[in-house]
């Protein structure tokens, strides 16, 4: 029995589907995205349930044909010819499965996937409705690059930015967080810009550009009041078999044993407001994927304040 006074409405998303025309994924992860949204009214006593495919172009031309037709992060792409993989090569862009996170704020329901920009969704009949720019702040381009000479350029190349699929809600101050980057053409420094909408009006508040000591982007990144916080693993990247179609872009991915790195970027508003960015390298090799929480301590030690407290140590 539903308790009268609960009401409301949960989405959850996440791969749902695993071969197309009989041939399977390489990995779930590769999976498309399959939304989900639980109803429940208390006065009435009812629940309900409805599903739907994150239907993006991508999915809808691999549906019409029964074939898989793009490449895919985790190595699932089109079936071989006579020329076997290499017919892959050169291939650069990567289907946007969007099934690994679903937010909502400012009126707008996003399906997320961490190398594309977000997919608006009707909250209402959960079908796609297109790619999210937030009124033209995320450049809209084929492959998720930036050349280094300015925008101006990316855009007559095609190039566009990438949004995390774990931005992070603020509560304290009703604001919601996350960051859109873009891989360097030329170079190891990742060009990541951080945005803070206000939650309820989706009002655009501030807009951090930084740059990461890393041609590789970081799944995911934490908040406090004075900080963005991004954990940058150890790995290489080796983009030759990954152009020539040989693998996917993780198969080009290789830990290196060292150290992670820790990049503190200065909160605007913050107490460590208008400081430069610090760069923290541990001798600790471990491997991060997500960030449960991350607190500030008071001046002299002490408990932690989970990114709640005023302190700049």
């Amino acid at each position: 029995r539903i308790p009268s006074a609960l009401r409301g409405t949960v989405f959850r998303n996440g791969p749902g589907n695993f071969e197309r025309g009989g041939q399977r994924y390489e990995h779930v992860l590769d999976g498309d995205g399959l939304l989900c949204r639980w109803s429940l009214d208390g006065a009435t006593g009812r629940a309900r349930f409805a599903s739907r495919f994150v239907r993006t172009p991508e999915y809808a031309a691999e549906e019409a044909a029964d074939t898989v037709l793009h490449r895919n992060t985790f190595g699932t792409q089109p079936a071989s010819g006579p020329l076997g993989e290499l017919e892959n090569a050169f291939d650069l862009v990567l289907k946007n499965p969007a099934n690994t996170n679903v937010q909502s704020w400012g009126g707008k329901l996003l399906a997320l996937w961490e190398a594309a920009l977000p997919c608006r969704i009707d909250p209402d009949t959960l079908e796609y409705v297109g790619r999210e720019t937030f009124d033209g702040l995320l450049p809209d381009g084929a492959l998720t690059v930036a050349s280094g000479i300015g925008p101006e350029v990316d855009a007559s190349l095609g190039l566009g930015v990438a949004f995390t699929a774990h931005p992070r809600e603020d509560r304290k101050r009703g604001r919601v967080v996350g960051w859109s980057w873009a891989a360097p053409l030329v170079g190891s420094s990742l060009s990541v810009t951080v945005h803070e909408w206000d939650a309820a009006s989706g009002a655009l508040l501030a807009s951090t550009p930084t740059a990461l000591p890393s041609a590789i982007a970081p799944h995911d990144f934490a908040l406090t009041d004075s900080w963005y916080i991004f954990a940058l693993n150890a790995m290489q990247l080796n983009l030759f078999p990954y152009v020539l179609g040989l693998t996917g872009p993780v198969g080009a991915l290789r830990t290196t044993g060292e150290g992670a790195v820790l990049v503190l970027v200065p909160r605007p508003g913050g107490a460590a407001a208008g400081r430069e960015p610090l760069t923290v390298r541990t001798e600790d090799p471990y491997f991060a994927i997500h960030h449960a929480v991350a607190c500030e301590e008071p001046r002299g030690g002490g408990g932690g304040s989970d990114g709640d407290g005023d302190g700049d140590d």
